[in-house]
């Protein structure tokens, strides 16, 4: 017992030595050492020797988010983050974003986040309202005066439960039909997205899309599944853009190593099928790895650009990468008011391929990556700041993607067991 914990204690400092080495390898470089306002974000970030102070900072709120250790090599290995300096600016590069995020030399931490904000009516309103009033970027879509909607703040004294809290947000943010709008409370998540005509028989619908497959094999814990949907033509239902990883394992990559066995399996394919319509989306780093299977070339896929406190970031083009095994068979990319998020940029960059036909209907016009804020009182804000543009201009949030094939879901076909729209697929691949 006496030289196990011998071998214990040994072992335990041999870490604490090993960890206090890499600290002075991994600590921040003096360069990267202060306090930096993000271009956009609404972050402020503290480091120090020792940690990473993160703030969500606004004009009207400032509250501490994280607090981690000064550990270069940790803060990539647990958070995908790398920091570094470019023409003076702090250059931030996140795993699951595909825009480097800038940030400025600030001299210190406003003020404003000494202490804590009230969690008070007039508080969660004034964070809600700035925040989206410094961030969002879709008011003119959607038509909406959010100045005016200031008149909505409670007066002093007001004293309202927690739904009736939840009830003053959601007037504030009324007539915002985005999905990447909402409150996350203690127990739901509320957004003003509207509903589609379906709505109700959208699991019956997916349900008959996958019935029709038979023996579908799902490769990994990517959200990918495979199989035939008919002699030839291969069919891979996409549930999501946010494969399970551990510490250190990268989703885009883990992503890639799983279709790449998709597509072995698929090899013979005389065409593939890409289901995404019932897909809320993950990380866009997933979807551009996904669509580098089906380029032999680097092409441009579309820009974005994140709101500021100036107006807008510089556009930001994603491209294209091809993997060194890329396939140019005729494939089909089904698409419905449910392919969200990341599968929307999936879509949008696949639609620039040749070989690719989009089938289905318009997506969800959700493409924007989500900024959170957390409010005084816990919940979490959602909204969407940015903007994506394809190659040629033409802006999707809310409107959605237009297929080049519209197909409308056919709820009673479905629940014959019929899904109309995989077999137009069908059809369409065994006329190529």
């Amino acid at each position: 017992m006496k030289r196990i914990l011998g071998w214990t204690v040994a072992m335990l400092l041999a870490g604490v030595l090993a960890l206090g080495i890499s600290w002075v390898y991994y600590a921040p470089p003096q360069e990267i050492r202060g306090t930096w306002k993000t271009d956009g974000y609404g972050l402020v970030i503290d480091i120090t020797g020792l940690t990473i102070n993160v703030y969500q900072s606004g004009d009207t709120y400032c509250i501490h988010d994280q607090k981690a250790p000064a550990h270069m090599g940790l803060v990539n290995l647990v958070e995908g983050v790398t920091f570094d300096i470019t023409d003076d600016r702090l250059k931030l590069t996140s795993s699951g974003i595909l825009n480097p995020i800038y940030a400025d030399r600030i001299a210190e931490v406003p003020a404003l986040c000494d202490t804590p904000p009230s969690n008070s009516e007039a508080s969660i309103f004034d964070a809600v309202w700035g925040a989206m009033n410094s961030h969002y970027a879709h008011f003119d879509t959607h038509g909406i005066d959010w100045a005016a909607r200031q008149s909505l703040r409670p007066t002093a004294g007001s004293s309202r439960d927690d739904a009736g809290v939840l009830a003053l947000l959601k007037d504030l943010l009324a007539g915002l039909d985005d999905n990447h709008v909402y409150i996350a409370t203690d127990t739901d998540v509320w957004s003003p997205a509207l509903p589609t005509a379906w709505h109700d028989a959208r699991h019956l619908v997916r349900d008959t899309t996958l019935a029709a497959v038979p023996d579908l094999s799902a490769p990994s814990a990517t959200g990918l599944q495979v199989g035939w949907a008919a002699p030839n033509i291969g069919y891979v239902y996409m549930a999501h853009m946010a494969p399970n990883t551990g510490i250190g394992q990268r989703a885009n990559v883990a992503a890639s190593q799983a279709l790449s066995q998709v597509l072995a399996y698929l090899s013979d394919a005389d065409g593939i099928i890409l289901d995404v319509r019932y897909n809320p989306g993950g990380s866009d780093d997933v979807a551009m790895a996904y669509t580098g299977y089906f380029t032999d070339s680097a092409l441009p896929a579309f820009t974005k650009t994140t709101r500021t406190d100036n107006g807008y970031t510089t556009p930001f083009t994603a491209m294209l990468t091809p993997h060194p095994a890329t396939t140019d068979i005729p494939t089909v990319v089904l698409t419905s008011p449910y392919t969200g998020s990341a599968a929307e940029i999936f879509t949008l960059a696949m639609r620039e391929l040749p070989q690719v036909t989009t089938m289905g209907g318009s997506t969800s016009g959700s493409l924007s990556d989500v900024m959170t804020v957390t409010l005084p009182n816990s919940w979490e804000l959602g909204l969407s700041h940015q903007r994506y543009l394809s190659m040629t201009g033409d802006s999707f949030e809310h409107i959605g993607i237009p297929p080049d094939v519209t197909i409308p879901v056919d709820v009673t076909a479905a629940q014959s067991g019929q899904d109309t729209i995989l077999d137009a697929a069908i059809s369409l691949l065994q006329t190529r």
